[in-house]
């Protein structure tokens, strides 16, 4: 069996992107389940070579090579021409911000068309997009605009949760609005299938956090639970899906017991992703639900603090494409 083909877009260029690729692809490890290709810039990552010391080549593709992926040796499709020696670690420019998404239309566009098996993303810079004229509030957004889909959700996985999201990257006093029984029950429906699609879980077993304190105490410190939540719930019981909650989030995530449930569903950013970055912030990996293809993603972002200093670890972004190669394999050969 051929080994997945896995496309790998740079991201922000003057984040720790470029670093961690360079890393990850002097591993024996992603080319035991992979065949990986960067999309990307050819003088940002040779100058990452050269501030490294490393021993990596650089070889420019114009279509998937049939041989030839080793450690050290980094296939390029290149997308932009940056001027490396004027790029400032931290400090995007427009330029930069089109090259970060043209990184990504293109390895859409190679996935679409069969020529990836999936994709693994490096961190953006949201206001860098947003000022090249992508109003986009980050990667998921920007890849459910791309291929139309009508519904995606951000799952992460950790070595003991894996985490949905109902909502991803809004502000928090906004989110209460969001939080619709609509929503809810499509985030369900969502984790349900792709629990049984992606994972071959026949029989999901799924938690649903409520928002406010306590789940709201019968009303008293919210009314979400039993207006919105809570009704998506009985709703997604009806059709068939084994879905237990609202539970308080507070008291959810014990380390101390056995975890019982597939997946949880959380109402908003950081209520789901502090528990599983702080349990598992090497290794917890991005996984978009609802896109037509298998994509995934670090767990961090651009790490401007230590960009430039080679202190950048490529753990999550080696598990990113470990993740995005096993869920490959168990679609394409099942």
């Amino acid at each position: 069996m051929r080994l997945p083909i896995i496309g790998i877009t740079m991201g922000d260029p003057t984040g720790i992107g470029p670093e961690i690729i360079v890393k990850a692809l002097l591993m024996k490890e992603p080319f035991k389940v992979c065949r990986p290709i960067v999309f990307g810039d050819r003088e940002v990552l040779s100058k990452t070579i050269e501030m490294l010391g490393l021993n990596a080549t650089i070889e420019v593709i114009e279509k998937v090579p049939e041989e030839g992926y080793l450690p050290q040796k980094i296939f390029l499709f290149p997308l932009s021409q940056l001027r490396a020696d004027s790029l400032h670690f931290g400090k995007p420019t427009r330029e930069c911000g089109e090259a970060m998404v043209k990184y990504v239309e293109e390895a859409v566009k190679w996935v679409k068309n069969g020529k990836l098996d999936a994709i693994t993303t490096c961190p953006i810079n949201k206001q860098a997009i947003n000022a090249a004229g992508y109003p986009f509030p980050g990667h998921t957004e920007l890849l459910a605009h791309l291929v139309q889909a009508s519904s995606v959700n951000m799952m992460f996985l950790g070595s003991r949760w894996k985490v949905v999201l109902v909502t991803t990257h809004l502000p928090l006093q906004e989110v209460s609005r969001w939080i619709t029984s609509d929503r809810v029950l499509s985030t369900i429906r969502m984790t349900d299938e792709g629990l049984k699609k992606y994972f071959g879980v026949p029989h999901p077993k799924i938690a649903v956090l409520g928002l406010n304190p306590h789940s709201g105490e019968e009303g008293l410190l919210g009314k979400e639970e039993q207006m919105e939540i809570t009704p998506a719930i009985s709703m997604a019981r009806s059709q068939g899906v084994i879905v237990e909650g609202p539970f308080p989030a507070d008291s959810f995530f014990n380390l101390s017991e056995p975890f019982i449930f597939d997946a949880v569903i959380s109402m908003y950013h950081d209520q789901g992703l502090i528990p599983i970055k702080m349990s598992n912030f090497k290794e917890a990996v991005n996984f978009t639900l609802g896109l037509p293809f298998i994509r995934t993603s670090v767990g961090h972002g651009t790490a401007y603090d230590i960009a430039g200093k080679g202190l950048a670890d490529p753990t999550n972004l080696i598990h990113a494409i470990l993740t995005a190669s096993n869920l490959s394999k168990l679609v394409h050969n099942p």
